[in-house]
């Protein structure tokens, strides 16, 4: 029996609707997308590399990906002034590309490569596509699943990890796979593995998808810009990877990783999957734009990581893109969306991981309504929040460093941490963002210095009890306190 899961059609991405979430396929998504007022994917890194997809798609239904420069704001500016997608476009694209978006077609499966059954001489399992399932001697996360008994997952949850692995899947050992006579079982990281992800949110999620595709270039491409379920031919793996052509390629066709999804006998579930290496050489350089990007001390630049300590407010100053661009590039999505005058809000998408098998914890965060704070807008916030960014972070690095150099006073040791240091910036962290918040609102960016260094006395004073305790540590947090009052010279660690 021919066993289908057609991705245009079957509900499988969960959308917001007055309030409650509901499952819908792509074509629904897309013809009634002003009537939802989000996409409420539960697992982050495959909802930032959906988000990409569907700006992709957008850009063709919409005509977006065909125009650049001036023609392109403006055909931005009548879509949008629409308010609704066509629903004859979005079925034309589909029809054009009926059968490739089949998530268990035997020629073509979406995203897939078929021949990895042939070419990979066993499989990896459906725990190894599942990022928050133990696979092998991994750690465990959320349930307690074993390879030797492996629980089926549906099928539409299916296509969500499957989308989380090329996006973000990790580097190294991976299944063996042999193509013309070589064989190789280590693969490189996902394009946006470890890094933080912020998209621009509109009204309903027609607004968010239009105002979330990036501009176009126009004389960029020398060859089409093709998504891959829009390629006639599968990859060779050992041949030069596709170019990042713009916009299309560079958002859906930057992946590292092959998977092949098993089905069971009634195609409702996956039972298998063959995760491993889908190309040799390194491919194009493309930056991407929903990143920040921070620049190296040696030159050049590096997306920014998830860290799953760091609140999203401590960002803000990145996306607004004020004084503090001059080490730090905003995502270059923020653009279009101070051409719009938006005001609403951001949405983060992090997954806290190291460059090869560690995936610590993943995380979502939407700020306020920020987006009218952008330098094009209102440059005096924008640099405002950046001069409170700074101060919070000074403030915060200054209570770990005054805190460990007390904890060594008081235990007579050169080079250990200690438990104050930890105590003592949590508490600090854990109230910073209400300080924070309250001088953004109030407009007071210069005052914030001094309340952000009332708030790391305070932590001092909390992680050392330094009420009713010995007169050595009583010495010791005094020091502390000195510590944190005192600039640190310029050049020394703070």
């Amino acid at each position: 029996m021919t066993k289908s899961f057609d991705l245009v059609d079957r509900p499988w991405i969960p959308v917001v609707a007055r309030g409650e979430s509901v499952l819908v396929g792509l074509r629904e998504l897309f013809v009634r997308a002003a009537c939802f007022e989000d996409m409420v994917l539960p697992v982050p890194p495959a909802a930032s590399g959906l988000w990409r997809i569907l700006y992709a798609i957008t850009a063709r239904v919409t005509g977006l990906d065909s125009v650049g420069g001036a023609q392109w704001r403006r055909r931005q500016d009548l879509v949008l002034d629409q308010g609704a997608f066509v629903a004859e476009e979005v079925d034309a694209y589909f029809a054009k590309y009926r059968g490739r978006f089949d998530l268990f077609d035997s020629v073509r499966p979406w995203l897939q490569d078929p021949r990895l059954a042939v070419e990979c001489p066993r499989s990896s399992g459906v725990n190894k596509l599942v990022f928050d399932r133990p696979a092998g001697n991994t750690q465990v996360w959320f349930g307690h699943h074993t390879d030797a008994d492996a629980v089926a997952l549906p099928a539409g949850e299916a296509a969500w990890y499957l989308i989380a692995q090329l996006y973000y899947g990790a580097s190294g050992r991976c299944s063996s796979r042999e193509v013309a006579g070589q064989r190789f079982a280590n693969s490189n990281a996902g394009p946006l593995r470890g890094a933080m992800s912020y998209h621009p949110l509109g009204e309903n999620l027609f607004e968010s998808l239009v105002v979330g595709v990036p501009p176009g270039r126009t004389g960029q491409n020398e060859e089409p810009d093709l998504c891959p379920w829009e390629r006639d031919e599968l990859p060779d793996p050992l041949a030069v990877p596709w170019s990042a052509s713009w916009p299309c390629g560079a958002l859906t066709g930057r992946a590292r990783h092959a998977v092949l999804l098993v089905p069971d006998g009634a195609g409702e579930a996956v039972t298998d999957a063959y995760v491993t290496w889908s190309w040799r050489l390194p491919g194009p350089e493309q930056d991407d734009p929903y990143v920040v990007r921070r620049q190296k001390k040696e030159g050049g630049w590096y997306q920014l990581p998830a860290d799953g300590s760091r609140a999203l407010w401590r960002d803000v100053d990145a996306l607004l893109g004020g004084s503090s661009e001059i080490t730090s590039h905003r995502p270059d999505i923020m653009i279009t969306a101070a051409d719009l005058g938006l005001d609403g809000r951001i949405r983060a998408y992090g997954f806290d991981q190291d460059g090869q098998a560690k995936d610590r914890q993943w995380f979502t965060a939407v700020t306020p309504p920020v987006l009218g704070w952008l330098r094009e807008r209102d440059p005096v916030t924008a640099d405002g929040v950046a001069v409170l960014t700074r101060a919070a972070e000074t403030i915060g690095r200054r209570v770990g460093t005054s805190l460990r150099q007390a904890w060594r006073d008081v235990a007579n040791v050169k080079d250990r941490d200690g438990p104050w240091a930890r105590t003592g910036e949590a508490y600090y962290w854990a109230r910073a963002e209400a300080v924070f918040w309250k001088h953004v609102g109030e407009g007071r960016f210069t005052d914030g210095g001094r309340a952000f260094a009332r708030l790391g006395h305070e932590a001092i004073d909390y992680a050392a009890d330094g009420e009713a305790s010995p007169p050595r540590i009583v010495r010791a947090v005094q020091t502390a306190h000195r510590l944190l009052s005192t600039p640190a010279k310029k050049g020394s660690a703070t």
